[in-house]
């Protein structure tokens, strides 16, 4: 349960909200849940133990990754960090970590996506950083004064002993203020589908042991072909910029990772992303369609999780055919009704960029009857 703050104080940009208790598969946590006014975004500080005193405090500064914390994709190391981090403070029984809202090394979704094309439509020829440098991007637009008045907000005087493989990283962290006693190594075997990308990341300096990816690393399944952004001719109000494939994690029992179309549209109306995920049969499956909204506190590997997202994700495998359309965590439409299929009934046009990606047919998982008849306006039959 959320407990506010009796005097919300203000600490340089941020706001600090409220404080509560996350238990997640490495024990129990304190989530201070922070507002930064400059950037109009939350930050969260996981904590553990008495973060007081002098003696230097194992810390962990994240920054989001959306794709693989909340979509469960495989093709980076980014989760698997935050899970490494956790477990790494919770061990230690004192320690913090910083969950910055930076996604896409601080340049957005957008970047990232049409990154991650970028990447597949070169066979992984181009790197990320190419890719970031071929879009006239820097490499990275990451910012850190949040975690300086975090620590001053929250009381930690300690110098950090950080996790991390990032040299510029921990450049960044002292140019803001940030005092930084020991560095640590934070490293996991690599996967067949990250093989490429941590690879990237040890030749671009990070301190990484891995060698350049072997004959294991995963194909892709089908061929993804880069795009320039542009409206949708019959929907001008979205704007396509990117579609790639993102091998999502399969749950236990199941292994390996399922291949998803992932398109990311820039709404015209709020100026925000809508996220699309889509698998293409042979015409003979009814395809199905899941409506899924994340929270920020669940990226985080939680003890008790909310798994439709990835119950959806194996039924679409399975059946070969389907839709998923995502809400995102600061998105409002989300917020006001029941549940994502209620906000997503409630915009004939965004049920029409769903239909876009339907063959006029479909079986919607948990059916709402507003969604029903959103779906039959907009020329899909509903099985």
């Amino acid at each position: 349960m959320s407990r506010p703050l009796a005097s919300s104080p203000l600490c340089g940009t941020l706001l600090r909200v409220a404080t509560r208790t996350l238990e997640t598969t490495h024990g129990r946590f304190e989530a201070h849940e922070l507002f930064d006014l400059t950037a109009r975004q939350p930050v969260v500080v996981l904590t553990r133990g008495d973060i007081g005193g002098s003696a230097p405090l194992l810390s962990r500064v994240h920054s989001s990754c959306l794709t693989s914390e909340s979509f469960g994709g495989a093709d980076c190391d980014c989760a698997g960090q935050l899970d490494a981090a956790l477990e790494r403070i919770a061990r230690a029984g004192r320690g913090a970590l910083f969950y910055l809202l930076q996604e896409g090394r601080g340049a957005g979704l957008v970047a990232k996506a049409r990154d991650r094309m970028l990447v597949q439509a070169s066979r992984d020829r181009v790197t990320t950083f190419d890719a970031y440098a071929r879009m006239g991007l820097d490499r990275d637009y990451r910012r850190y004064d949040a975690v300086a008045f975090a620590c001053a907000g929250l009381g930690i005087q300690a110098p950090l002993a950080l996790l991390s493989n990032n040299p510029e990283k921990v450049a960044a962290l002292t140019d803001a203020g940030v005092a930084i006693a020991a560095v640590e190594r934070l490293e996991r075997a690599p996967s067949p589908f990250n093989m490429h990308y941590l690879s990237s990341k040890s030749r671009s300096g990070h301190a990484l042991s891995y060698p350049p990816p072997p004959a294991g690393a995963a194909t892709l399944p089908e061929a993804v072909t880069a795009f320039e952004p542009a409206p949708l001719a019959e929907l001008p109000r979205f704007v396509r910029v990117a579609r790639y494939l993102l091998p999502v994690r399969a749950q236990p029992p199941a292994e390996g990772a399922y291949w998803l179309r992932l398109h990311v549209y820039v709404d015209g109306l709020s100026g925000r992303e809508r996220v699309v995920f889509t698998v293409a049969g042979d015409g003979t499956a009814t395809p199905l369609l899941h409506v899924a909204a994340e929270t920020l506190l669940a990226r985080f590997p939680l003890r008790r999780r909310n798994d439709a997202w990835h119950q959806a994700v194996g039924q679409l495998a399975e059946r070969g055919a389907g839709c998923a359309l995502f809400f995102l965590h600061d998105d409002p439409a989300a917020g006001r009704h029941a549940t994502p299929a209620a906000a997503l009934a409630a915009d004939p046009e965004l049920v029409r960029l769903v239909a876009h990606h339907l063959p006029g047919r479909a079986e919607v998982l948990g059916a709402d009857p507003l969604l029903r008849a959103s779906l039959a306006a907009a020329g899909v039959a509903v099985a």
